[in-house]
């Protein structure tokens, strides 16, 4: 069984770090804690988005998922964001570019835009833990708990976070109906797919449950390269509750203190609230 606190211990990121750049946005402002991000994202309105944006510089555009490049794309740079496809074990967009047209570019290069914050590369601070990230980390992380796909054990006289037991793991008949629907809808409303029309159609009320499990499957294949929970939640064990796939991030470098320190303070909330 592995540990996700011990796991955090681990976690790989890109030495080329990422920062977020708009003047909102609590972690470039410094204003330190998750329950500083909490407060201020309580209730505000969030603005979803079709766009993605480039957020390392000279990033390769191509014609197919690893195939020909088609020209080089410079951080900050804009993408309307056309769908998601897996290719060898990654996941790349197929986006639309002002100088290029259309191609693909792989999700470690380029992030969603999302409540119109925008990224940008930044070569002074390990920081890649985002406001979203961290929101999204709190729902994930209560909701596993809440419906017994992570436990929490008591070691010493401390409390710790564990994905499920191996004699329950796998199990689909602990996993809630509509799970794959509210695990894609969250994945939409904090940014870690680009709006289209799947959102919409996963909130339309005419649609059958079984319309919008098959549409939730789809994305997930897309977006993770399966729409198996338990496989799902094996892969967010990288971060906390935050799939390899959703950091944006290569395989290099460790994680900025911060970081720990952001993300630690969201496991200790649901503990506490556990």
């Amino acid at each position: 069984m592995r540990r996700i606190m011990a796991v955090l211990l681990f976690i790989i990121i890109s030495s080329t770090a990422i920062a977020i750049v708009n003047a909102e946005s609590w972690l470039t402002a410094g204003k330190g804690s998750f329950e500083d991000i909490l407060s201020y994202y309580d209730g505000k309105e969030i603005t979803l988005s079709d766009q993605l944006q480039i957020i390392q510089d000279n990033v390769n555009f191509r014609k197919t998922p690893g195939g020909d490049v088609l020209g080089r794309l410079q951080g900050g740079t804009i993408l309307e964001c056309l769908d998601e496809t897996q290719y060898k074990g990654e996941l790349w967009y197929y986006a639309r570019s002002a100088e290029y047209g259309e191609g693909y570019v792989i999700c470690t290069f380029a992030k969603p835009v999302w409540d119109n914050l925008n990224y940008w590369p930044s070569f002074d601070s390990g920081n890649i833990i985002s406001d979203n990230m961290l929101l999204f980390a709190y729902w994930m992380g209560t909701y596993q708990l809440d419906h017994g796909l992570s436990i929490v054990e008591s070691v010493g006289n401390d409390r710790q976070l564990n994905i499920a037991p191996l004699t329950v793991r796998g199990d689909m008949s602990i996993i809630p109906e509509d799970m794959k629907i509210q695990l894609v809808l969250k994945l939409f409303e904090y940014g870690f797919i680009s709006k289209n029309s799947s959102y919409d159609q996963l909130r339309d009320k005419s649609l059958s449950f079984t319309e919008k499990d098959n549409i939730a499957s789809s994305v997930l294949n897309k977006h993770y390269g399966t729409d198996d929970i338990w496989k799902i939640i094996l892969g967010q064990s990288v971060v906390i509750w935050i799939h390899e796939n959703d950091l944006h991030a290569g395989n290099e470098g460790p994680c900025s203190g911060k970081d720990l320190t952001l993300t630690n303070a969201v496991m200790q909330k649901v503990i506490e609230e556990h």
